[in-house]
């Protein structure tokens, strides 16, 4: 799949846009690239400076096409840093009253849809100011004077990894080390107070905090050493991993109420059963006869074990195993891991469930990466019980493990098929989840 970007690429002082004029034609910048995670923008921000020597953050993607012919089209919303000088005589600044008159009629649609959408005149949603023209200045000195305060010396570089609607993440480069800013929803707000609590009750499990502003949602993180999950293929390192996290998840039974207070809800075994017949219905969400949605008979064989789910939900919520601290979202590349040190990041899941679900994605990932075999997963599944043997005797933790394997493929398509119609359309991978997720759970069951 290839994909070509198309620049919507504000000018710093005036409402003024970069067009290229090839020989009287004009039309918007654009370059083309293989395909990356959809939320990935340090690439697009490193193409506009080699192509147009300029200084860019990403606020936004406007749209994201259907493929044809294996290309798909890209709009993004940018904003300069800088004086806005251009160093090509192909470059101009035209005013939004002048980019109707583009030769591409795409291009004039998507300028058009631009213009006519609010949030394009400055309107922030759930809180998510990275999307608003001189938001990185602010949190620039923001981070200055925290890393000033800290004793960590002067910023010496601030790139942009990530801008979608989930958070908006920049790497920091100072005279002292590397460190990672993240600022999340209003929705998502849960983050920062989770991994702050977890920082102060459990530092080794999560990165060190420099700062936080807990009314804007911002974190500033020390950077860690270790490397993803998803890059190591020394098995002792994955159990390690699993480990740590299995005695977070144990030692925080006693801290549910907190956890509560700070905005973790409840996903409770019995609203899982009430949600797994809609779910099983919901053609939209299953997408039958598509690509990559259930076939026939996938969604025959799954409405009829809905009745057989509902019970293995009843049957896991009496297993006695309580309910703790559950991430949300722990693929492999969540955990930063050395033979030192394992950090686990991104907490913006984060929920108080059965514990056992966290490792739907884990299993996945370990498949993943091309390392999965049978004794493997049952070295890891041996590493992760030995934390709760002193809550439930082993023979019923195993019970429960593989009770709890398909249905937490079941809660992860649940989750899935609530994301916001907008946010699916700028990232249409995410239509295939629950189809995706659906199916691993049928793979689950004997």
């Amino acid at each position: 799949m290839q994909v070509q970007h198309r620049l919507i690429i504000r000018h710093p002082l005036q409402a003024a846009v970069l067009v290229v004029d090839d020989h009287g034609e004009i039309r918007l910048p654009a370059f083309t690239s293989g395909d990356r995670h959809t939320a990935e923008v340090d690439y697009i921000n490193a193409a506009v400076h080699e192509r147009f020597g300029l200084l860019t953050t990403v606020l936004r993607s406007l749209s994201h096409s259907d493929a044809h012919d294996e290309v798909v089209v890209r709009v993004h919303e940018l904003e300069t840093h800088g004086d806005g000088v251009l160093w090509s005589h192909t470059l101009r600044w035209y005013g939004r009253a002048e980019l109707l008159s583009l030769s591409n009629a795409e291009e004039r649609a998507a300028i058009a849809g631009w213009l006519a959408d609010e949030t394009g005149l400055g309107a922030v949603v759930d809180g998510r100011e990275w999307t608003s023209a001189g938001w990185l200045d602010e949190v620039r000195g923001w981070i200055e004077r925290a890393l000033r305060h800290a004793g960590l010396g002067t910023v010496r570089d601030i790139i942009q990894l990530r801008a979608w609607p989930s958070s908006c993440v920049l790497r920091v480069q100072a005279a002292n080390g590397d460190y990672y800013f993240k600022a999340v929803p209003e929705s998502l707000r849960r983050e920062c107070a989770v991994t702050g609590y977890l920082a102060h009750h459990f530092p080794d499990a999560v990165p060190q905090i420099i700062a936080t502003a807990p009314e804007r949602r911002w974190l500033l993180m020390a950077a860690c050493p270790g490397r993803p999950l998803d890059e190591v293929t020394d098995m002792a390192l994955w159990e390690r991993a699993v480990a740590r996290y299995a005695r977070l998840q144990a030692a925080c039974v006693a801290h549910v109420h907190e956890l509560k207070a700070l905005g973790c809800a409840l996903r409770s075994l019995e609203t899982l059963a009430q949600t797994i017949g809609p779910l099983s219905s919901d053609t939209a969400a299953l997408r039958p006869g598509e690509p990559e949605g259930l076939s026939a008979a996938e969604m025959e064989r799954l409405q009829a074990l809905v009745p057989w789910l509902r019970q293995r939900c009843e049957q896991l919520a009496a297993g006695g195993i309580p309910f703790t601290l559950e991430h949300g979202d722990l693929w492999p590349g969540n955990f930063l891991v050395d033979h030192h040190r394992c950090v686990i990041i991104d907490w913006e899941d984060a929920a108080i469930a059965h514990p056992f679900f966290s490792l739907a994605p884990l299993r996945v990932g370990l498949y993943q990466s091309g390392i999965s075999t049978p004794t493997i997963l049952e070295r890891l599944e041996r590493a992760y019980l030995a934390a709760f043997v002193e809550m439930v005797p082993a023979e019923r933790l195993h019970t429960a493990l593989h009770m709890a394997a398909p249905l937490s493929f079941i809660d992860m398509a649940v989750r899935y098929r609530h994301q916001t119609p907008s946010v699916v359309r700028l990232h249409p991978w995410m239509r295939d989840l629950v189809p995706q997720t659906l199916r691993l759970a049928l793979a689950h069951i004997a």
